[in-house]
């Protein structure tokens, strides 16, 4: 008698490449935490630091995460690249046509492809680590951003839940080579903390460039990973890993796609505006 494949599969602890990945990503956060106000001290200006020093709570934790975060994005751009446009070398290679690499996982540490030769569950672990220990150092929930923290909480638990599961490494990979849009936005933030403004040619431009990056990197690949899920993903997860799997893949998968449009949206109002105060001006 044929039985049907199991709710949930039996639990299983993420490979080691993935833990020591979270320790590092953890360990790296807070090192570059403790490096951002040394680093202002010595190489901002006499201005930009008293900016710095009249900043309150909320704000400082929001500056000194920037650090960090530019730290974290370049390492998931390096570690992530050649997962993303050239696969995983022994596995997406050798996969027959229509199959989904989303039920194909390398757990090995070390690998003989990519720039760094670490294997792309290492990155997904540093990725982890370092969403942990940014909502660790925020003095509060509030202060930090309740989407902020909605992002991380549903990333690091949707990260983790895959490495366990051993599926999903495709699609980790190309959204943490999301991060490349991120050295734009740390800049812009820079340029604020500065005192520059919204008007101002310096910020002008860098909006725009995090506008163009977020668009590409972001939102323009969203429809095509939609696509792949719901015509091939889902049903191979299912399969793999039992429906619940699939279903707790589907609602972490929403949530990225909710925050990002949602985010591209209050970008796109915020360029309109920016459009507008020109021609005003001219009419005046």
């Amino acid at each position: 008698m044929a039985t049907s494949p199991p709710l949930l599969p039996p639990l299983r602890a993420p490979p080691p490449s993935f833990l020591c990945g979270a320790v590092a990503g953890g360990l790296l956060y807070f090192l570059c935490r403790r490096l951002s106000p040394l680093l202002t001290a010595h190489l901002g200006s006499r201005s930009f630091n008293a900016r710095v020093a009249a900043l309150d709570r909320e704000k400082l934790y929001h500056h000194q995460s920037q650090f960090p975060s530019l730290v974290h994005a370049l390492v998931q751009i390096v570690g992530t690249f050649t997962f993303v446009f050239y696969g995983r070398e022994g596995y997406d290679d050798v996969l027959a046509d229509g199959a989904s690499p989303t039920v194909v996982f390398d757990e090995r540490t070390s690998v003989p492809y990519g720039a760094t030769g670490l294997g792309p569950a290492v990155f997904m672990g540093v990725f982890v680590g370092y969403l942990v220990a940014d909502v660790a150092a925020a003095p509060s929930l509030k202060e930090m951003g309740y989407e902020y923290v909605m992002h991380h909480f549903a990333a690091a638990l949707g990260w983790t839940f895959c490495a366990g599961n051993r599926i999903a490494q495709d699609m980790a990979s190309l959204f943490q080579f999301n991060e490349l849009s991120t050295p734009f936005l740390n800049v812009r933030q820079y340029l604020f903390t500065a005192g520059y403004t919204s008007s101002d040619k310096p910020l002008v431009v860098s909006s725009l460039v995090f506008f163009v990056a977020f668009s590409l990197v972001r939102v323009a690949p969203l429809p095509f990973v939609l696509r792949n899920w719901i015509a091939r993903d889902f049903f191979a997860v299912r399969t793999e890993a039992g429906i619940g799997s699939a279903i707790l893949l589907s609602m972490f998968l929403a949530i990225h796609v909710s925050l990002q449009c949602g985010w591209f949206i209050m970008m796109i109002k915020m360029v309109a505006k920016a459009l507008k105060k020109p021609s005003k001006q001219k009419k005046q």
